[in-house]
């Protein structure tokens, strides 16, 4: 598979390659330590497919941000708010156990 190719996948359907490459690796070193594999290149080049294919559905991870982990992220200014109101509060308390 050419790597325009891989670039076009969804996720879904680079996950399903990535299982059928593995499998694929699998098969190609049983077959060597059997010495039915005449050609030993092929296990690098499907492992070198393997790591193609994974970062490939890492960029694409990364460049499609998840929306709930952005909400998640509270802003700079309300964590401070959240601070002072919790500073104020333990401040409150020691006076009155002052008095």
């Amino acid at each position: 598979m050419k790597l325009v190719e891989m670039r076009e996948l969804s996720l879904d359907e680079l996950n399903e390659q990535i299982d059928k490459s593995r499998l694929e690796l699998v098969n190609l070193r049983m077959k060597f330590t059997a010495r039915q594999l005449e050609d030993s290149s092929l296990i690098s080049k499907q492992r070198k497919e393997i790591a193609r294919l994974l970062t490939i559905q890492t960029q694409k991870l990364n460049s499609e941000p998840d929306e709930s982990k952005v909400e998640k992220k509270p802003a700079k200014k309300e964590v401070k708010d959240s601070a002072k109101k919790k500073e104020k509060k333990v401040s409150s308390k020691k006076k009155k156990e002052e008095v």
